[in-house]
C-alpha cells in the first residue's frame, strides 16, 4: 500500500492541531456511544426480571439472550464499515441512532422470548455501525497525535452509559417495570439524532459528507481470480446458510456458527488473491486489507481485549449479586463503580498518549506506554476470586476495568492506521471479529458459573488477555505495517 497516498486521504492527518469543531464532534460522539451502552447493558441490568418473565432456566440460556446482540453486531460491522468509507458519514450516523433507538423502543413491547431476542438481533444492526462512523470521523478530523485523546473521548461514552444504565434502569424497574427501562432509553436516541443533524449543518458538514474512493495499488493479473475469488464466497454463503439452517434443530450453537462463516469466511477467501481489476470495489478493498500482517494480529488483539470488556460489562451486575451476595439495587449501583474507573482509563490514557507526544516522546512509544500500563492493571482480573474483602473486590474489578478502557482507547488508533484509506472497512472487521469470539464466549461464562457456583474462574482468563492483546499489537508494529503509519 502506498504509504504517501493513505496519509493524504485522511483529512485529519495533515495537519498537526485539531480544530475546535473536531473536539465537539467527539462529544457528540461520546453521547451516542453513551447511548449506545444504555441500550445494550439494559437486558443485562433486567437479568432477574427476564428470567422470570420469559422463564429462562440456566446462566448459559441466559449468555445466549447476550449472544443474540452480539452475534448480528459482529456480522453487520464489516459492511457498516463498507458503507461509512463509501456514503455521506453523517447521515449513516444519523440513521444508525435512529434505527438502534427504535429496535430498543420495540424491545419494551415483546410479548414473548422469540420477540426480545428478534429486537435484540435488530438493535445489533444498527449499534454495529457506531465504531465504524466514530473512529472513521476521528481518523479524518484528527491528526495522529490527537487520535489517542480523541477515541478515548468518544469510546469513554461506553462507560460513562455503563454507570448511567443502572442509575436509569434500576429506578424504572423498581417504580414501573422493566419494559420503561427499554422505553426511556430507546427514545432518548431520537433526541441526539436531532442536535447530531443540526451540529453537522454548516461549511464544516463537508469534512463528514465527503465520499472518498478506496485507493488500490492494481497489479495486473492474467489469472481468472475474479472467479475463483467469488467462488470462494459463494462456497462460504452455502456453508453458511447450511448452519443458519440447522439452528432449527441444533439451537443457537450453530447460528453462531452460520455466523462465524460469514465473518471469518470472506477475509480467509480474500487471503491468498492476488490484485485484480475485475473484482468488485468492496472485493479489492478486502484483498487489500486481507495481505496485510497487521490487520491479523490486531484482530487477535481485537479478540482478546473486547472478550475482556465485554465480560465486565455484561457480568458484574450478576457477579455483585451472584457470587457477593448483593441485592438486586445494590448489586446494579455498586456495578457503576467499575465503570467510573473505566471513564478515567478511557480519558487518561488518552490524554497521558497526547501529552507525551506534545513533549517530545515519539508517538508510538507513547502508545506502547499507555499499552502496558493498561495491562498491568487489567491483570487485577486473576485476584478478584481469591479476596474475601468486598471492598477490595471491588477495587480490583475497577482497577480491570481502567486498565482494559486505556487499552482499548490506544488499541483504536491501532485498528485506524491499518489502512487510512479503507479505515471503515478495517475498523468493521475487527470488530466483527472480536465481537464473534464474544458472542461465543457469553454462554461458556455463564456455565462456568453454572458449573463452579463462581465467576471466579472467568475473570482468571479475561484478566490475562489483555497481556495477549499487547503481544499482538507489538508483533503489528515492529513486522513493519504499521510502523510509519502514526507520526512519531
Amino acid at each position: 500500500m502506498n504509504q504517501g497516498s493513505e496519509s493524504s486521504a485522511a483529512t485529519g492527518s495533515a495537519g498537526t492541531t485539531a480544530p475546535r469543531w473536531a473536539w465537539l464532534v467527539c462529544w457528540l460522539m461520546f453521547a451516542a456511544t453513551s447511548l449506545n451502552y444504555m441500550d445494550r447493558q439494559t437486558v443485562s441490568l433486567v437479568r432477574p426480571q427476564l428470567r422470570e418473565a420469559f422463564h429462562i432456566q440456566t446462566d448459559a440460556e441466559f449468555g445466549w439472550v447476550l449472544s443474540a446482540f452480539i452475534m448480528i453486531y459482529a456480522l453487520f460491522q464489516a459492511p457498516a464499515g463498507y458503507l461509512v468509507d463509501r456514503f455521506d458519514l453523517g447521515r449513516c450516523y444519523a440513521f444508525a441512532v435512529a434505527f438502534w433507538s427504535l429496535a430498543a423502543v420495540a424491545t419494551a413491547f415483546a410479548p414473548s422470548l422469540g420477540f426480545l431476542i428478534v429486537c435484540r438481533a435488530l438493535l445489533g444492526v444498527g449499534e454495529s455501525f457506531n465504531w465504524p462512523c466514530a473512529l472513521r470521523v476521528t481518523g479524518r478530523v484528527l491528526p495522529p497525535s490527537a487520535r489517542g485523546l480523541g477515541n478515548g473521548i468518544f469510546n469513554s461514552g461506553a462507560a460513562v452509559g455503563a454507570v448511567l444504565t443502572p442509575l436509569v434502569v434500576t429506578y424504572l424497574v423498581t417504580a414501573y417495570n422493566w419494559r420503561a427501562a427499554f422505553l426511556a432509553v430507546g427514545v432518548l436516541g431520537f433526541v441526539w439524532v436531532v442536535v447530531w443533524l443540526f451540529a453537522i449543518q454548516g461549511p464544516r458538514r463537508g469534512d463528514l459528507a465527503r465520499r472518498e474512493e478506496p485507493l488500490f495499488r492494481i497489479e495486473t493479473s492474467t489469472q481468472p481470480v475474479a472467479l475463483h475469488l467469488y467462488a470462494a464466497y459463494f462456497v462460504v454463503g452455502l456453508l453458511a446458510l447450511v448452519s443458519a439452517i440447522s439452528a432449527l434443530w441444533f439451537g443457537m450453537v450453530a447460528l453462531w456458527l452460520a455466523v462465524a462463516v460469514l465473518v471469518l469466511g470472506p477475509p480467509l477467501a480474500a487471503l491468498g488473491s492476488p490484485h485484480d481489476p475485475r473484482l468488485a470495489p468492496w472485493a479489492r478493498s478486502l484483498a487489500v486489507i486481507a495481505r496485510l500482517r497487521s490487520f491479523w494480529l490486531v484482530a487477535l488483539a481485537s479478540v482478546s481485549i473486547n472478550l475482556c470488556w465485554h465480560f465486565l460489562i455484561n457480568w458484574v451486575p450478576s457477579f455483585l449479586n451472584a457470587d457477593r451476595g448483593f441485592d438486586y439495587q445494590s448489586s446494579n449501583y455498586l456495578s457503576m463503580i467499575p465503570f467510573l474507573a473505566a471513564d478515567l482509563g478511557n480519558l487518561g490514557g488518552g490524554w497521558l498518549s497526547r501529552q507525551l507526544s506534545r513533549h517530545g516522546s515519539a508517538t508510538m512509544r507513547g502508545r506502547f506506554l499507555i499499552l502496558v500500563l493498561g495491562t498491568l492493571l487489567a491483570t487485577a482480573g486473576p485476584w478478584v476470586g481469591l479476596v474475601q474483602n468486598q471492598s477490595a473486590v471491588i477495587v480490583l474489578v475497577a482497577l480491570m476495568a481502567a486498565g482494559t478502557a486505556a487499552f482499548m482507547a490506544v488499541y483504536f488508533a491501532f485498528a485506524q492506521e491499518v489502512s487510512i484509506a479503507h479505515a471503515g472497512l478495517v475498523v468493521g472487521y475487527l470488530g466483527a471479529i472480536g465481537n464473534l469470539a464474544v458472542a461465543g464466549f457469553q454462554p461458556l461464562a455463564g456455565h462456568v458459573k453454572d458449573v463452579t457456583g463462581s465467576f471466579a474462574p472467568v475473570f482468571v482468563l479475561v484478566g490475562l488477555l489483555p497481556i495477549v492483546a499487547l503481544a499482538a499489537l507489538a508483533g503489528s508494529h515492529w513486522l513493519g505495517d504499521t510502523r510509519s503509519r502514526a507520526q512519531a
